[in-house]
């Protein structure tokens, strides 16, 4: 989805020496009436803590090495572990004579005061993923997380539909992100969509980590109750490595307590996940995703190039999602655009996401 247009002009008149770009491509862009022939691109990410994030590092580094080479242009590429490192790494593109700045922040909150600095300078800024709450970039790139929980709270509907139309209370579990703009909006999507019938018996953040997902999973199983754990019918993650984590934790589950588990749903479409569908091996459950790849990054990248080179860019960039589950039945029912897993294995999207060597 597009919305409207930004200006995003920029003087970047200074040429850098191939030390301060890891650039070596010496090729150049035609000539730009008041411009130099070379500018500088920064991007500032997270560090891969967890596969998302490692394939996204990837897709992004590979997609400004391919622009860097076709339009002449230098970049440096930053990635940190921590926002006051992100912080620190606004502050060295700034001293950098930088020509725009891609900006995927860990926490939004902690980086506002790096995003006013930027926007103070005059250097058009493009922020990806995790959002700032009331601050507007000349432009923002983001999957749509809402529909994301949308989605599935439309799909968790149809699968327990009996149920609900009998009047049944449902109790679900909740595996969020982290405490970013993210995990919000997928929840406020969820649940906008979802029967007031499902109960949350118990929310947990996850850091998007499949081994504390298992971790939290584990405690919930060895400390509630045989009725507790015996109530619990479906799961809600945010994400597909949560819901490797979760699996992992119900198949060595062996307590005594049965496991009435009927529907975990994730988001990401990873090959792992996808290929447990057709027997996620916890009783009768079945599994289904929404998509969400790390390829899309690209997307963003091209935009924060084009708004350098050309001086002007869509103000807000979505990324569109749809269901995937094993025979599309439910999937298409639930939305249009909805695949099995042969249809997606088929897909640009998939194609796109694992043409990077080390993609999981």
């Amino acid at each position: 989805m597009v919305i409207s247009l930004a200006g995003c002009g920029s003087d970047g008149t200074e040429q850098l020496d191939k030390q301060e770009s890891k650039s070596t491509d010496t090729q150049k862009t035609q000539d730009k009436p008041g411009k130099q022939d070379k500018k500088l691109l920064g991007i500032v990410m997270p560090n891969a803590t967890h596969g998302f994030l490692g394939e996204s590092v990837q897709h992004c580094e590979n997609r400004v090495k391919e622009l860097s080479k076709e339009q002449g242009f230098d970049y440096k590429f930053l990635t940190a572990g921590e926002s006051s490192e992100q912080a620190n790494h606004v502050d060295t593109l700034l001293a950098m004579n930088v020509g725009t700045i891609m900006l995927w922040p860990m926490n939004g909150k902690e980086l506002r005061s790096s995003a006013q600095k930027i926007k103070d300078a005059g250097i058009p800024l493009v922020i990806y993923d995790r959002l700032i709450e009331g601050f507007q970039p000349e432009c923002e790139v983001y999957g749509d997380n809402t529909n994301v929980g949308a989605l599935a709270g439309k799909y968790f509907n149809e699968f327990f539909k009996e149920q609900l139309n009998a009047g049944e209370t449902i109790n679900i579990l909740e595996f969020k992100g982290d405490a970013s703009t993210v995990p919000k909006q997928r929840s406020d999507g969820f649940f906008s969509e979802a029967s007031e019938q499902f109960n949350v018996l118990q929310s947990f953040s996850t850091d998007w980590q499949r081994l504390k997902s298992m971790q939290q999973m584990e405690t919930f199983l060895t400390t509630k109750s045989k009725e507790e754990i015996e109530s619990v019918q479906a799961i809600y993650t945010h994400d597909d490595e949560v819901t490797m984590g979760i699996l992992d934790a119900l198949r060595n589950y062996s307590g005594n307590a049965d496991i009435n588990i009927k529907l975990l749903g994730g988001n990401g479409g990873r090959d792992e996940n996808i290929k447990q569908f057709k027997d996620p091996g916890v009783g009768d459950m079945k599994m289904v995703t929404t998509l969400f790849s790390p390829h899309m990054i690209r997307d963003c990248v091209d935009i924060v190039a084009k708004c350098m080179l050309e001086g002007e860019v869509e103000d807000l960039y979505i990324v569109p999602t749809h269901l995937i589950d094993y025979d599309g039945v439910l999937a298409k029912k639930c939305d249009p655009n909805g695949q099995n897993i042969e249809e997606y294995k088929e897909s640009d999207d998939y194609t796109i996401r694992y043409s990077i060597e080390g993609a999981s």
